[in-house]
């Protein structure tokens, strides 16, 4: 994850620089053609310096604001007689939203400010995100295929995914375990929200759950080791460490993976990581809840109970949520 936004924050500071130099062309360029112009603004810098230097000296000059008041407003006159405006004479970044800068405040609900990335660079890391995600072992899980097949027009299961697709295009789905009879789009839903999510510049993950218990295993063998080589090690903590922070992770065919010492406790920790972080988890499971409580016992299944939307998908109640 460190290098891909580390590329980004260099590719942000080259449109700034480039959107610098730019200005600076279009303005030595217009200071060229209209001399008026180029007088008015050596004015303006000669007094600000003149008064800069006073008060190093301990000199107030009180005038000062009116004066530059007065050159202000006389260089606006210029630039209307020049049929210009300021905006002519200000830089053009490539991302008018952000300003190359990469990010924008946003106010959720509650009232509060929060930076998040800009459209712009969320298009920047799109495919690099698609990459990582996983979704290309399933080239025809998305919201543009597949729906009538999986689900017809008098399937309840429709609504819920016509539901879920805005949600996925517009803010944040919530923790689901998706559950019921094989064959019925659980898979297919939850990559599409997948693809979605990277689409749109999110991390996202999907793997199946015994795959994601061997990269906790496989990391628990490095840290007991003497000796791993530093790549392998960086490479095995990376994925591990993507496990809990991708903003949407996709565990897929829960109940299917081998018990072991370490995959209940691999399982809790986990979501708990995604819980505290406010991270998107959606679960797949063949098994009903109540075969989940039996198989997994308490610890498990009241974080699912607590902290996941429940959705069935088969034949009995398709789109049931409990």
């Amino acid at each position: 994850m460190d290098r891909i936004y580390e590329d980004l924050k260099r590719v942000m500071e080259n449109r700034r620089i480039r959107s610098a130099i730019l200005q600076q062309d279009k303005y030595e360029s217009l200071i060229r053609r209209y001399p008026k112009l180029a007088e008015i603004e050596q004015r303006i810098a000669q007094t600000t310096e003149d008064a800069l230097l006073m008060s190093l000296d301990g000199v107030k000059d009180e005038s000062l604001p009116e004066k530059l008041e007065k050159l202000e407003s006389e260089r606006r006159k210029i630039l209307v007689d020049c049929q210009l405006t300021e905006e002519d004479l200000k830089a053009q970044p490539s991302c008018p939203i952000c300003d190359d800068t990469g990010y924008v405040t946003v106010r959720s609900s509650d009232g509060k400010e929060r930076e998040e990335f800009c459209v712009c660079t969320r298009e920047l890391l799109a495919p690099a995100m698609l990459r990582r995600s996983g979704v290309e072992k399933y080239p025809d899980y998305s919201f543009e295929k597949g729906k009538a097949s999986f689900y017809p027009e008098d399937s309840a299961l429709r609504g819920l995914y016509e539901k879920l697709e805005k949600i996925a295009k517009k803010c944040r789905v919530p923790n689901s375990v998706f559950f019921g009879t094989s064959g019925k789009g659980k898979t297919f839903l939850a990559v599409a929200i997948a693809r979605e999510y990277a689409r749109q510049g999110r991390s996202a993950l999907v793997i199946r759950q015994a795959e994601a218990l061997e990269v906790m295993q496989e990391h628990r063998k490095v840290i007991g080791s003497y000796f791993t080589p530093s790549q392998k090690e960086n490479e095995i903590e990376a994925r591990r460490e993507y496990l809990t922070e991708a903003e949407i992770l996709v565990l897929d065919d829960l109940g299917v993976e081998p018990k072991t010492p370490n995959s209940q406790s691999d399982l809790i920790y986990i979501l708990d990581e995604r819980v505290l972080s406010g991270k998107t988890t959606i679960i797949t499971t063949n098994y009903d809840m109540d075969a989940l409580k039996e198989r997994y016992g308490g610890r498990i299944f009241e974080r699912l109970d607590r902290d996941f939307s429940k959705f069935r998908f088969d034949a009995r109640a398709e789109g049931d949520r409990t």
